[in-house]
């Protein structure tokens, strides 16, 4: 029962670790979607939605990004929001950017977190559940920042000057 308690201690803290890139990252995928005002709000209740209940029952991220690729791939040229083109960068590289679909970015991104995730889980029986969880909570992040789209940019956060050199 200890030792149960330690790994969802340790799963906590290593979600928490994680949680200020994930809304970076998250708030960063809506600005450059470049939506319409209002349009995020509407799509933040129906897309977004379902895909964090997609999410927390999907139990895998193979499951989830399966899942993703379907919604993107039977979009209406009209009606597009998992195929809307997006300027993610991908490892930071702006040159020669090309255009990718929402759908390539958010997998990507989770991609990059279940490395993150992952690494510190190493043998770990919880690996998995873990990972699902940071899934979970980055496209919540992601929701909220489609509801908030309009605000963006206007609402912002003074960032502390990095202390990471000083540990």
């Amino acid at each position: 029962m200890m030792s149960e308690q330690k790994q969802s201690e340790g799963a906590q803290a290593i979600l928490l670790h994680v949680q200020d890139e994930m809304v970076k990252q998250a708030e960063k995928l809506v600005i450059e979607l470049n939506l319409s005002k209002g349009e995020g709000l509407s799509k933040g209740r129906t897309q977004a939605s379902k895909a964090l209940e997609v999410a927390q029952s999907a139990g895998s991220l193979r499951v989830f990004i399966n899942w993703l690729r379907y919604q993107a791939g039977r979009e209406r040229p009209n009606d597009k929001f998992w195929s809307k083109e997006n300027k993610h960068e991908k490892d930071g590289q702006k040159k020669d950017k090309k255009e990718i679909s929402l759908a390539e970015a958010v997998a990507y991104e989770l991609g990059r977190l279940q490395q993150k995730v992952g690494q510190k889980l190493i043998g770990d029986s919880a690996q998995n559940e873990v990972i699902m969880q940071a899934v979970t909570r980055f496209l919540g992040y992601f929701r909220r920042a489609l509801i908030g789209a309009d605000y963006l940019n206007e609402i912002q956060l003074a960032e502390l000057p990095n202390t990471e050199e000083g540990k």
